[in-house]
């Protein structure tokens, strides 16, 4: 299990592929389905939608 917060390196969220199993800091984990990464400004957005009905956002 890969636990994910916003303090993971960048190389850490561009890992994670569909079907690891992940953890972010408040205790939400699930197999991952479905990653989406968007670029905004200054920012990066991981989206990582999970098997069980649920996502974790990790904002760089």
């Amino acid at each position: 299990m890969k636990k994910l917060t916003k303090n993971s390196t960048n190389e850490d969220l561009e890992n994670v592929k569909t079907g690891d199993t992940i953890k972010d800091d408040t205790g939400k984990q699930g197999e991952v389905t479905q990653i989406e990464i968007l670029n905004r400004g200054f920012e990066k957005q991981y989206y990582y939608k999970l098997k069980n009905d649920g996502t974790i956002l990790v904002i760089k």
